[in-house]
C-alpha cells in the first residue's frame, strides 16, 4: 500500500509505526511530526496530507448537508475524526437555522488537558450575528475517556439556560473521547 510513496515501502511503514505505535496516531500526527520521519527526497508527507485532509473534508461535508441531528452517527465519525486524538481541549459550536440545516461550524474555546472556559459573549455573539437558532456544542477529552466531568455538566447547564434566555436552542452537548462520543443529552446532564 505504501509502495507509491517510498522506494522501501516496508522500511517507511517500519519507521512510522516505529514512531507512531499506531496506525490511528500516525493518522492524528502533525505535520512536523509526519516531516521529521521522512527521508531527504522522500515526497510521501506531502501526499499523505492532501488525502487525509481530503477524506475528513469528505465526512465534513456529509455532516453539513445533513439537518442537524438527523445522522447522529455521521456526526460521531466526524467528531472521531477530527477531533477524537487531539492533544489539547477544544469546543466548537455547530450552529444551524431553525429548520436544522448547518451555518457554521465554530472552535469557540481551546485549552490544555482538563478544562476550558468558554466564553458565552464569544459563543452567542457569533450564533446571533449569524441568526443560528440552533447549536450543537461538542468538546474533546484529551484523556480518551468520553465522560463528562461535574465541571462539563455545570458549564453546559449554564450555557443552555443562557442560550434559551436568547432564543437559540442548544440541540446537545457532545463529548469526544478517542474511541466513543457520549451525548449529554440523552444521559439527562442537561
Amino acid at each position: 500500500m505504501l509502495a507509491p510513496l517510498s522506494a522501501d515501502p516496508w522500511d517507511l511503514a517500519e519507521r512510522l509505526l516505529e514512531r507512531f505505535g499506531s496506525i490511528g496516531a500516525l493518522i492524528d500526527a502533525s505535520e512536523a511530526e509526519l516531516r521529521q520521519c521522512a527521508h531527504p527526497g522522500e515526497r510521501w508527507v506531502d501526499v499523505f496530507l492532501a488525502i487525509r485532509q481530503l477524506l475528513r473534508d469528505g465526512i465534513r461535508e456529509q455532516v453539513l448537508r445533513t439537518p442537524l441531528g438527523k445522522d447522529r452517527k455521521g456526526m460521531e465519525r466526524y467528531l472521531l475524526e477530527t477531533m477524537g486524538c487531539l492533544r489539547r481541549e477544544r469546543m466548537i459550536a455547530i450552529m444551524a437555522d431553525r429548520s436544522g440545516f448547518i451555518i457554521s461550524e465554530e472552535i469557540v474555546a481551546e485549552g490544555g488537558e482538563g478544562e476550558i472556559q468558554v466564553s458565552p459573549r464569544a459563543l452567542f455573539g457569533r450564533a446571533l450575528s449569524l441568526d443560528a437558532r440552533r447549536m450543537l456544542i461538542a468538546h474533546n477529552h484529551p484523556s480518551g475517556s468520553a465522560e463528562p466531568s461535574a465541571s462539563d455538566i455545570s458549564q453546559t447547564r449554564d450555557l443552555v439556560s443562557q442560550a434559551e434566555r436568547l432564543g437559540v436552542l442548544v440541540d446537545d452537548h457532545l463529548v469526544v473521547g478517542r474511541r466513543e462520543v457520549v451525548s449529554m443529552r440523552e444521559r439527562g446532564l442537561m
